[in-house]
């Protein structure tokens, strides 16, 4: 049976990075999500790469440099690349 663990982490950036096209992400600390998945076999259990998000507001995402969008409340972003390239430190 598959079970998803979701914590909240917090991410260190040390310098300014760019996670979309437009959108910067500044220097700082944030909150987030560590989301993996247990797998139950046979062989026992073992757990998925943890995947990592940041959510932000659209006010957040305008002052990050994306074009303001209609309707748009909040967006999910997947950082996980950026925690393993080691520009995203989870703290």
């Amino acid at each position: 049976m598959q079970k998803v663990q979701s914590t909240a982490v917090r991410f260190k950036v040390a310098r300014a990075i760019e996670l979309e096209p437009g959108l910067v992400l500044r220097s700082g600390v944030y909150t987030g999500t560590k989301t993996r998945t247990r797998v139950d076999s046979i062989g026992g259990v073992s757990w998925t790469p943890s995947q990592y998000k940041l959510e932000f507001t659209a006010d957040q995402l305008t002052s990050m440099g994306a074009q303001a969008k209609p309707n748009l409340i909040a967006k999910k972003i997947d950082v996980t690349k950026f925690v393993r390239l080691g520009k995203l430190r989870v703290a």
